[in-house]
């Protein structure tokens, strides 16, 4: 079993990748749309998702923050 790894957009189109890295060429490949970008993991076994925001500036993932516990 793999990890689930949904890139989502601001528009809540997703898109399942088959890897981190291949949200990420997705999310590149994406850059020009408007609005947030994000990838959602959930790993195979359960356990904590963890959630990444695509940076056009550095074309990479940064941690989601939050002050409230919620993911925004």
């Amino acid at each position: 079993m793999h990890d689930l790894v949904l890139l989502t957009f601001e528009n809540e189109d997703f898109i399942r990748c088959i890897s981190l890295d291949d949200a990420l060429a997705k999310a590149i490949s994406h850059k020009e749309t408007e609005g947030r970008i994000r990838v959602e993991v959930t790993p195979a076994g359960g356990g904590r998702m963890t959630v990444l925001d695509f940076d056009r500036s550095s074309l990479d993932w940064i941690p989601v923050t939050s002050t409230d516990g919620n993911h925004s």
